[in-house]
């Protein structure tokens, strides 16, 4: 610890001493703001609510999996089809909000000419029934959850050309990029 203060207090620079409470500022203000740097709007979930998020997940995925290899199925004229997709999250569910912006612009006549500009935002969540006695709030829409990457095993796609038959109809339903879907034969 006394090699740390000697080295820190002996430094060859004079002005290094000045810059030492600029620095441990900096440093605090940095602390401030990473824990402060939190999104009021989004709640922290419970593990109650990470596990129905979880299990959510599956679902979604448990039945676009069988969508999909239904269809492959279909299409290929075989029985033997696994899919298995990852989604990178649940669906979210998007509420109506209302949006009101105010403008005020305003001159000062002085010396040198100066405007004043003020704007404020505020939004509020729109809310079916009285928002005093617990009213539901309106539904805007259903996100869909982004699809991460979709593996299929299929029999009869050793074949380059239903390779790659299967990789354009995955991604055009799926809303996919090709590169996040692989295929490989059944065996």
């Amino acid at each position: 610890m006394n090699k740390i203060k000697e080295t820190i207090f002996s430094s060859r620079d004079p002005t290094f001493q000045k810059k030492i409470p600029i620095i441990i500022l900096l440093l605090f203000i940095g602390v401030m703001i990473i824990t402060q740097n939190r999104d009021p709007q989004e709640p922290e979930l419970t593990e109650e609510e990470t596990a129905d998020q979880v299990t959510e997940i599956s679902d979604l995925e448990r039945q676009l999996e069988k969508k999909m290899t239904t269809l492959l199925k279909k299409s290929l004229g075989t029985s033997k089809v696994d899919v298995m997709i990852t989604l990178s999250s649940g669906q979210r569910l998007i509420y109506e909000r209302n949006e009101s912006i105010q403008q005020d612009s305003g001159e000062e006549q002085r010396e040198n000419q100066q405007s004043v500009s003020g704007r404020k935002s505020t939004t509020s969540e729109v809310v079916f029934g009285q928002a005093s006695l617990n009213g539901e709030p309106v539904l805007k829409y259903i996100e869909k959850p982004p699809v991460s990457g979709v593996l299929i095993a299929a029999e009869g796609s050793e074949s380059a050309g239903i390779r790659k038959r299967i990789i354009e109809a995955v991604s055009k339903a799926l809303d996919v990029s090709t590169h996040r879907v692989a295929v490989i034969p059944y065996e």
